[in-house]
């Protein structure tokens, strides 16, 4: 599965060294946390945005166009903005 870490009774967990040293992570570095269907993926902030260029390529669907996802885009802001109700099964649907 990968390497693991605890988290503390704060909520708090220690990114393993193995990791920081890969994401080249240093004390006081920012990360970023950006949900994907399966989990979530670290970002390391302290990077500029070039070196994340096609950090995502394996996630992407053969076939789809940049309108695909603009379109995916724009519905998922849109059910942000109206709370999340799009398919939720509760209230209003």
């Amino acid at each position: 599965m990968g390497i693991e870490a605890r988290i503390s009774s704060k909520g708090q967990t220690t990114i393993p060294a193995e990791v920081r040293e890969k994401l080249g992570l240093h004390t006081g570095d920012r990360i970023a946390f950006i949900e994907m269907n399966q989990g979530y993926l670290i970002v390391p902030r302290n990077r500029p945005v070039d070196i994340l260029f096609g950090a995502l390529a394996d996630y992407a669907i053969p076939g789809t166009t940049n309108e695909d996802y603009d379109r995916a885009i724009g519905e998922g802001v849109s059910d942000h903005v109206e709370g999340g109700k799009k398919n939720r099964g509760g209230a209003g649907t």
